[in-house]
């Protein structure tokens, strides 16, 4: 039965494993032969036009568009207006070649970020990953995983990393004790109690689940697979007279079922490796030395990150690298063209309403929509059908 749990965190997941595509599919394009770049197809070419409707019923506007030379990059400078509405489109770019391409930049406020680089047969490829980002947490295949996480306390990090060599190790608890800003941390094991330093507190870290699920009719938690898809902790604080309960997600600030409201603010940190050989996790904690827990023979290691060094997956023709290591920083992916040939057209425009402009990239057939205060506008750029005229 699909309970409403199991939607809420069908969508973390996905979100990563937008992400572990990326290296997925680069590591089977590795092991397949080397194939020539896609040659130009005509079927991609004009004539163009701009489709322009709100809502998903009827024809809607249509805007013909049209480019003097297909193959090469150029600047637009036409602005289309929406009839009986407030809405123009600004077009400002084509490029016949799209790609996407991603970068950090320093950010006040930002986090933690890391570039790795991946090699293999016929391939090498630049990977960003942030611990702050869900969709950005870790990229995997069949050769292994890169994963990174995020240390509260610098001050104890390296003693921490040392801990979690312990095969029975699963993770990490970070506790902010009242009116502190500085977290207590310790390495969480299943069954085990610690004292909170200063504090009448002891915390039991009772059960972990490393892909949580819950029969919403019983209210029995089990792991649906021994995959970390959805990792999580039950603990159990009690001051001597009063007992909390609280299951911690990994993947969530706070449980979705959350039932009180425990007296100190607790946050896990997931370091399964699931023993497998080739997975990685990198762990960060802001102005101080990185660390890299690996799965190596069934054993954990762990050594010194930095730039330069090379870690090794599962199968030794793949490979990654630390390219850097940036704090207080942000990810952005943003556009570009590749190349002068006509392999992925689109075109960039900016929508302006009510004196305000979001810009957007049109691709070849793939609809935009936009919600407005008028109800959903929808884009698309396609090829004219051959039935039909120039409209504008």
């Amino acid at each position: 039965m699909i309970t409403k749990l199991h939607i809420k965190v069908a969508g973390i997941v996905i979100s990563i494993l937008a992400v572990a595509l990326i290296f997925t599919n680069l590591v089977s394009a590795g092991r397949a032969s080397a194939m020539h770049a896609d040659p130009h197809h005509s079927f991609l070419g004009g004539p163009w036009e701009l489709v322009v409707k709100m809502g998903h019923g009827g024809d809607g506007l249509r805007f013909s568009l049209m480019v003097p030379d297909e193959s090469k990059p150029q600047k637009l400078d036409e602005v289309l207006q929406v009839l009986k509405s407030p809405i123009k489109i600004k077009l400002e770019q084509y490029i016949p070649d799209l790609t996407w391409e991603t970068t950090a930049i320093q950010h006040p406020g930002g986090g933690i970020v890391a570039q790795f680089m991946v090699k293999g047969n016929n391939f090498q490829k630049h990977i960003w990953l942030s611990p702050g980002d869900p969709a950005r947490q870790s990229v995997s295949s069949s050769v292994g995983g890169i994963a990174i996480r995020k240390l509260y306390n610098p001050n104890t990090a390296e003693a921490l990393m040392r801990k979690l060599k312990n095969p029975k190790a699963v993770g990490v608890l970070s506790i902010w004790p009242e009116n502190d800003n500085q977290p207590f941390e310790c390495v969480a094991r299943a069954k085990e109690t610690i004292t909170l330093p200063g504090s009448k507190y002891k915390v039991t870290m009772a059960e972990y689940v490393p892909h949580y699920m819950i029969d919403t009719e019983t209210k029995k938690v089990s792991s649906q697979s021994d995959k970390p898809v959805n990792p999580a902790i039950k603990v159990i604080l009690h001051d001597g007279n009063k007992t909390h309960e609280q299951w911690l997600w990994a993947k969530f600030l706070s449980s979705p079922h959350e039932q009180e409201k425990l007296p100190v603010r607790m946050r896990f940190t997931d370091f399964n490796l699931q023993n497998a050989k080739g997975n990685h996790i990198l762990a960060v904690a802001g102005r101080t030395k990185a660390w890299m827990l690996s799965s190596e023979k069934g054993r954990r290691r762990l050594d010194k990150a930095g730039p330069g060094r090379t870690y090794p997956f599962a199968d030794k023709a793949y490979s990654f690298s630390i390219e850097k290591i940036l704090d207080e920083a942000i990810i952005k992916t943003q556009w570009k063209n590749n190349s002068e040939r006509l392999l992925r057209p689109a075109v960039v425009a900016t929508i302006l309403h009510h004196g305000t402009g979001r810009q957007t990239v049109l691709e070849l057939n793939k609809p935009f929509h936009l919600r407005t205060k008028s109800g959903v506008l929808v884009l698309l750029y396609r090829r004219r059908p051959a039935s039909s005229g120039a409209a504008r």
